[in-house]
């Protein structure tokens, strides 16, 4: 035979009640954000460009460097950079041609 009878719950101690409380929810936020990557600075960061016009006798070595000056900053990693932003290739790079070029 089943027992129908409610029980009803009474909080003896409200100040652990309360502590028990604030954790679960301070945990179930920090877990949320791990989750959905909040916490991730490299993605909030906001990345700089500089529109740049290609001149003869230029290489994408010298303009990263040229908008990078006081930037220590790995060249070749950058070049890779203005490749994917610009979806190109080294080879269609011609005078005249404008390139978004990343400020670091």
């Amino acid at each position: 035979m089943k027992d129908n009878r409610r029980h009803h719950y009474r909080i003896v101690k409200p100040f652990r009640f309360f502590l028990f409380v604030v954790i679960s929810i301070m945990i179930t936020v920090f877990a949320g954000y791990t989750v959905i990557g909040a916490g991730n600075a490299e993605a909030a960061a906001v990345r700089t460009y500089v529109q740049v016009t290609i001149d003869e006798g230029d290489s994408l070595w010298s303009i990263v460097e040229r908008c990078n000056k006081d930037a220590n900053i790995d060249v070749q990693s950058a070049i890779y950079d203005v490749y994917e932003i610009n979806d190109i290739d080294a080879a269609d790079i011609h005078p005249g041609d404008k390139l978004f070029i990343p400020v670091y």
